[in-house]
């Protein structure tokens, strides 16, 4: 039985002792690094909740929460390998990057996946987590001056909010910001992540070590 077979009944009996087990040991071991696990591992086994309990919506929403709760602790744990895998890497690039979801997305799973891809790739990245009002951001901005502003969205109805954002960073700073965002709200339209203003659309977690040549095609969507 391969690790996500093993992830996935670990999950479904909500042993977060053992699901954690699993993903450290792995990383220990070096059978695994960051980006497989978390790209071919933690994300299939986060969105396979769905399929469980399909038509069963009073069970989905709490079981899923536990779940997210399961797989974010594996992430928080897993930072002294993103570390590692950082300075073997040996990348130092020199854009700080601000990672968030905007105002009313509480998905916020893939964009701290993405936070620590960019740590790998070499750059300062800081998450500033989900929901974020736009004073907050702008604040983080002002405080930050990222070179980079990485957004995720995963409901398409945020995509809204996430334009709203991104024109109230032009308005109110005029200095070069590359404006990049992933997440499963682009999937079905090639060219929303113009359309809300931005300037590349992450499509898997290995464009960020791309960012600095351009990102152009990707087939895996994160």
């Amino acid at each position: 039985m391969g690790l996500y077979e093993q992830l996935s009944l670990a999950l479904k009996e909500e042993n977060r002792g053992l699901a954690m087990e699993l993903c450290l040991t792995a990383l220990d071991e070096k059978t695994i690094s960051i980006m497989d696990l978390y790209q071919d591992i933690l994300s299939p086994a986060l969105n396979s909740i769905i399929q469980e309990y399909d038509g069963d919506e009073d069970n989905l929403i709490w079981k899923e929460h536990v779940r997210s709760g399961i797989i974010r602790g594996i992430i928080e744990a897993s930072y002294p390998f993103v570390l590692k895998e950082a300075a073997e890497i040996g990348r130092e690039m020199k854009e700080s990057v601000i990672v968030m979801c905007p105002r009313y997305e509480e998905h916020e799973i893939g964009a701290r996946m993405v936070s620590d891809f960019y740590t790998i790739a070499g750059y300062k990245s800081t998450f500033i987590g989900a929901n974020t009002p736009e004073k907050t951001i702008l604040k983080a901005i002002e405080t930050i001056r990222p070179g980079i502003i990485s957004i995720s969205v995963t409901n398409y109805y945020n995509l809204v909010a996430l334009k709203k954002t991104i024109d109230e960073i032009k308005n109110n700073f005029n200095y070069p910001i590359k404006f990049v965002v992933g997440g499963y709200a682009f999937n079905k339209n090639i060219n929303a992540y113009k359309e809300v203003g931005a300037d590349i659309q992450l499509k898997s977690f290995k464009d960020v070590l791309d960012l600095d040549k351009g990102v152009e095609n990707s087939e895996t969507s994160i």
